[in-house]
């Protein structure tokens, strides 16, 4: 299994697995079609060696005031950019455990830096902030996110420098 980039034929795998993985915080497919129209080369997939999607990575430049509205299809990027952000991450229950989470933070860091960028964000939710915060990233300012934006008071805004 490895991470490859993400084609149109992967949105609906992509979109299946969402409605597994995040029960707590669902989205509409058009989400992250959304992200991939706007930004495919920060969208990718964990293909199975049986040719299954087992996970995915969807990130692009963004702003830190204006993090996306869960189950609102972004229109366009932000401007001004001013860093790099992790949309969305979900791996499978049968890739978990393999270092393929941790895979896709090297993407990102990647992708951040060829970008120019110096600085990644993202939301964490549910039970996720130890494994951001053993990736380095730390809480934007107190970290609480507007309750308008849908992802619940557990929520985080998280970045890390790079």
């Amino acid at each position: 299994m490895d991470w490859r980039a993400m084609t149109d034929a992967d949105l609906e795998r992509v979109a299946n697995l969402a409605e597994v993985v995040h029960l707590d915080y669902p989205e509409n497919p058009s989400v992250f079609a959304a992200c991939y129209r706007l930004y495919p080369a920060g969208c990718h997939v964990l293909e199975l060696d049986d040719g299954r999607i087992g996970g995915y990575l969807i990130s692009h430049p963004g702003r830190l005031d204006t993090p996306p509205v869960l189950d609102v299809p972004l229109e366009r990027l932000p401007e001004p950019l001013d860093c790099y952000y992790l949309h969305d991450l979900a791996l499978g229950e049968a890739t978990r455990g393999h270092g393929m989470a941790n895979r896709a933070v090297e993407i990102v860091v990647e992708e951040a830096r060829s970008g120019g960028f110096d600085t990644i964000a993202l939301i964490a939710v549910g039970d996720a902030h130890a494994f951001w915060d053993y990736q380095g990233f730390v809480t934007l300012g107190d970290g609480r996110i507007d309750p308008g934006k849908g992802y619940g008071e557990e929520a985080r805004a998280l970045i890390r420098k790079i």
